[in-house]
């Protein structure tokens, strides 16, 4: 605990440090949002051996995408509506490739073959298509008919109450009314023991962990508005397109605590959580934070819809694509993570020439 506090006070300190140029400051802060990132997936994972891997990967999910909610709530309060939609894209497509593609070439190096329980990945890629449908029949709509702007914005609002109301009965479905489909058969008695021995420490640990938690989401409230209030500059300066950045930098910066949660759940053989970690926090990104994203600025009248670039959803169905293929066995080889992160670079070539 004493490194995490020395991480938030480092963090705090950098706060105050305010340069003349745009990308000095951008560095700085994309820098104090890295540490910050890394504490959330670590006290999620202290957590999730308490609570179970799917409960646990359900928890660093969550977490894991507060800074991302933090910095679409500036962007969007900033009027940068681009790098929002390209962000909550680049998240997906980081989460899906690059975090589940390292996770499993790292775990495949070590232990040759890793099994999981496919129900849950089967269940977790229905929703991530649900999602995918939703930006496809926008799309189409705006394509093959005439909408006006604040019809658009109407349909956006109604379809994000939809969406995360499916996403709340998916919490429903998985956490409770069929919980045993969800269960990991790798916790054995023994661990059930020792959590019974150790109740009250356990206790501690996690009143410990969830104070920690709250004040990492606070400095990362603040921060993030002096990194977006940067980028902005950044972007004007340098002529840098918005959705290039929010397909980089943001993602990255904002997923690095769940990948590492998903590498180091990979390599300790939680297979199940390294999924839920990734595609969890893909669910989130497209049922939960988008929708938020766009009823929030529906309230501010910035006026983001739910109404993204064909690239955008092209590049974003071959993500979610490519992980069904290589998880739709309940099997994960070395190779497959190699082919998702290759995959991952292809994208990431694809906006850097045509964005």
């Amino acid at each position: 605990m004493k490194k995490t506090y020395i991480f938030i006070i480092v963090v705090i300190i950098t706060m105050f440090i305010s340069t003349s140029s745009s990308l000095v400051n951008t560095i700085i802060y994309s820098i104090a949002i890295v540490p910050l990132a890394i504490l959330l997936g670590d006290q999620t994972t202290r957590i999730s051996d308490y609570i179970g891997q799917k409960k646990g990967g359900l928890l660093a999910a969550t977490v894991g995408n507060v800074p991302e909610l933090m910095m679409g709530i500036w962007s969007i309060k900033y009027g940068m509506i681009p790098l929002v939609q390209a962000s909550l894209i680049g998240s997906i497509i980081n989460n899906m490739l690059l975090g589940l593609g390292i996770a499993v070439v790292f775990g495949g190096f070590k232990f040759r073959q890793q099994s999981f329980n496919s129900i849950i990945a089967r269940t977790n890629f229905n929703m991530l298509l649900l999602a995918m449908s939703s930006m496809v029949v926008i799309a189409t709509l705006n394509r093959y008919s005439v909408v006006v702007n604040s019809v658009l914005i109407s349909i956006s609002v109604k379809v994000a109450f939809l969406l995360i109301g499916i996403y709340i009965l998916g919490l429903v479905f998985s956490l409770y009314t069929h919980n045993n489909l969800f269960v990991i058969s790798e916790d054995n008695e023994e661990e059930k023991i020792t959590i019974k021995e150790k109740r009250i420490t356990i206790n501690k640990k996690a009143v410990e962990s969830t104070i920690t938690l709250i004040c990492i989401s606070v400095l990362l409230y603040f921060i993030s508005d002096k990194l977006i209030y940067n980028i902005r500059d950044f972007i004007k300066n340098y002529n840098i397109s918005q959705e290039f950045i929010g397909i980089i930098l943001i993602p990255f910066l904002g997923n690095i605590g769940e990948n590492v949660s998903t590498i180091m759940s990979a390599m300790k053989n939680k297979v199940d959580m390294s999924l839920e970690t990734a595609i969890g926090s893909s669910i989130q990104i497209s049922l939960f934070v988008t929708p938020v994203l766009v009823i929030f600025s529906c309230f501010m009248g910035l006026n983001m819809t739910l109404l993204f670039p064909v690239f955008h959803i092209i590049m974003c169905g071959i993500a979610v694509g490519m992980s069904y293929l290589v998880f739709q066995d309940g099997k994960t080889y070395w190779l497959e993570g190699s082919i998702l992160v290759t995959s991952y670079i292809i994208i990431t070539l694809a906006y850097y020439y045509i964005v």
